[in-house]
Parts: structure tokens; sequence; C-alpha cells
């Protein structure tokens, strides 16, 4: 009896086994097959179905009783959900528990979220080491690009309608050179500056490569100005870091926060 043809297969669930597959395949369809390609890559999904999993993911609010933090809610499709609370600079977050991905081994996370307003707003949402305050961002300045709250290195999208430039921009930072950020527009002339639409499911990917941070957002449909967005510092190779999203109201009204899903990938070194 002929041996069956899954046991030839070389190097099963490796990049060698989809270049079997798919060979001459544009290399952005095979990276579709990430969380398959088991030899080549970790990966973790948080699809937020059922209850929060307290050990993989921890949740931050502001003090005061006003912010709600993120727990499941039966919505259509499911979510975790989350709201701001309704006092000036109130916030929730949420933030992998587990910090252990290295900015050498190229980690790569996806995320689905929307607002139900966003006058007044502010968010954070990358891959950081852990912060002083989970409930305040790490970047604390946009307009001249500061990192602090104990963050040294970082790779994120950030808006605050408090700040000079109210539109979103990618920001990185390491322990190696300054500060960087980089502001998105909506069209490849840059005309407008980007702000997410209210009630409309924002999918942003981000991704670290030692000293450098990569991105791609949608708003709904949309692909920001059809580009990948770039900036020219970002988490160094050795310090580890873990994916977050933190939400915030910069006036007195409260934001309702769902995410759909929030997962993650990296290069195995072993």
């Amino acid at each position: 009896m002929a041996e069956p043809t899954l046991m030839k297969v070389p190097d099963a669930l490796f990049r060698r086994h989809a270049r079997s597959l798919f060979g001459g395949s544009d290399p952005k369809k095979i990276a579709l097959l990430t969380r398959l390609l088991r030899g080549d890559y970790g990966y973790s999904e948080s699809e937020f179905t059922g209850a929060l999993v307290a050990a993989d993911w921890g949740t931050t609010v502001t003090a005061g009783g006003g912010p709600t933090p993120f727990a499941f809610s039966a919505v259509r499709g499911g979510v975790i959900q989350g709201a701001t609370g309704a006092t000036d600079n109130d916030a929730t977050a949420i933030q992998r528990a587990q910090t252990f991905l290295d900015p050498a081994d190229n980690p790569v996370m996806i995320i689905r979220w929307r607002a139900n307003a966003v006058t007044g707003f502010s968010f954070e949402i990358g891959f950081s080491d852990p912060k002083t305050d989970e409930a305040l961002p790490g970047v604390t300045d946009v307009d001249t690009p500061s990192v602090g709250n104990g963050v040294t290195d970082i790779l994120c999208v950030h808006m605050d309608t408090d700040q000079t430039l109210t539109t979103v921009a990618l920001v990185g930072d390491g322990t190696t050179g300054s500060p960087t950020a980089t502001s998105i527009f909506t069209t490849p002339t840059g005309a407008t500056g980007f702000t997410p639409t209210a009630n409309t499911w924002q999918t942003y990917i981000l991704g670290v490569r030692a000293n450098e941070g990569f991105a791609f957002l949608w708003d709904g449909r949309n692909l920001m100005a059809n580009i990948q967005w770039r900036v020219s510092n970002g988490p160094d190779s050795g310090v580890l870091v873990r994916p977050y999203a933190l939400f915030r109201t910069r006036n007195t009204v409260s934001k309702t926060i769902d995410i759909a899903f929030f997962d993650f990938a990296w290069e195995r070194d072993f």
C-alpha cells in the first residue's frame, strides 16, 4: 500500500509546507495562514465570545468608580465591552497579563474595536513594556513626541483630542533613539488627518521589528491612505512587550467601547 500523501509533506506546519502548496503565490496570501504555520509562528487568539479570562487579560480603570472595566457583553456576535465613565479623563483599559513578546521575533497584533462617540476622546492601542499606571497612556505628548508612565519601549496608534494634534498618529520609541511620531491621513495626498468614525468597526494591524514599527488601519472597510504606515523607532530586541488598549474620555460624556477580537502572533525561535 502506498504511503498516505500527508506523510510525505516536508516540514509540516512550517512556511516550507505552505510554499509547497502555494508556490508562486503572493507572500501576503501565505501571511494569512500564520495561525496554521505552527512550526514557524506562535499565535494567540481572543475572540471574546464568553467570560474574559483574567489569567490572560488584565483590566484597569481610573479610580472613583465612574468607568466600567471590560467584560463580556452578549451583543451580536459577542464582544467585550467597557466604558470610560463621564468624568473628564476617566479611562478603561485592557492589557495582556503576560509580557513575553520580543521585538526580535517580529510580533504582530490585530484588534477590531468601535466607540459610540469620538468627540472629546483619546485612545492608545499597541505594544509596550508594562506601564506604571495601566489607566494612563504611555505616550505623554504626541505633539512633541515623548513617552513616560514607566514605559521605555512602545509602538502604538495614539489619538488625543486634548492635544494640538487631535487626529491619529503612529508613535514609536525604544531604549535607543528618540520617540518618533507619524501622523496618519485619510487620503494619499495627506490632506485630512484620520479620526475614527463613531459606531464603526476599526480594524488595526500593528507590527514590530527591532527599532521599527508598522501599521495598517481600516475605518470600516476603508484602508487609511491605502498604505502601510511606519515609524523609524520602536521597541528594542531583548525588551519584552505585550499588547494593550486604552480608551479615555476627554470631556464629561462617557464613551462605550466594544472589542470584537484581539489577536497576536510572533516568529518562533524554537
